[in-house]
């Protein structure tokens, strides 16, 4: 049984056991509980907006990248904060549709990138591309990230 519902059940036979001393508890702890949710809201919506600054833009282009790895990724990083531990997924659509066409088995890649952004900073390399789906070509897809994460810090 999750830990959840258990510490549920225990909350309630207390509540009904010694409703004097679990009323005035229930509501401190719900206190405590929304200040904690508010805190983690504020603290989510604060990384999504740095998270927003924080552009990848990935083109094929053989030409600009060494032999072998012909999709080129460049970070900028137009927040305030450095920017660490990024990754994202790769997808590649072709216009008017919104269905990853790279092979299954490769789709769930990460991609990740070592080293910390510096606010202002810009980063790229040169990767390999992943396969794609029976009868589409790599050159002419469009290539984006998907579901991009980073830590952001002073």
């Amino acid at each position: 049984m999750p830990l959840g519902i258990v510490l549920l059940l225990v909350w309630l036979i207390l509540l009904l056991r010694y409703p004097r001393v679990m009323l005035p508890a229930s509501g401190v702890v719900l206190a405590l509980a929304l200040l904690l949710a508010a805190f983690v809201g504020i603290r989510q919506w604060q990384n999504d907006r740095h998270l927003e600054q924080l552009h990848i833009s990935i083109d094929y282009q053989p030409k600009g990248c060494e032999f072998g790895k012909p999709l080129r990724v460049v970070i900028d990083n137009r927040s305030g904060l450095t920017a660490s531990n990024i990754q994202w997924q790769l997808h590649a659509t072709q216009a008017g549709q919104q269905r990853n066409l790279l092979n299954t088995s490769v789709a769930g890649e990460t991609y990740r990138v070592g080293e910390p952004l510096e606010p202002g900073e810009r980063w790229q390399r040169c990767f390999s591309a992943p396969p794609v789906r029976s009868g589409y070509r790599a050159p002419d897809l469009s290539y984006h990230a998907a579901d991009p994460s980073a830590e952001f810090h002073d």
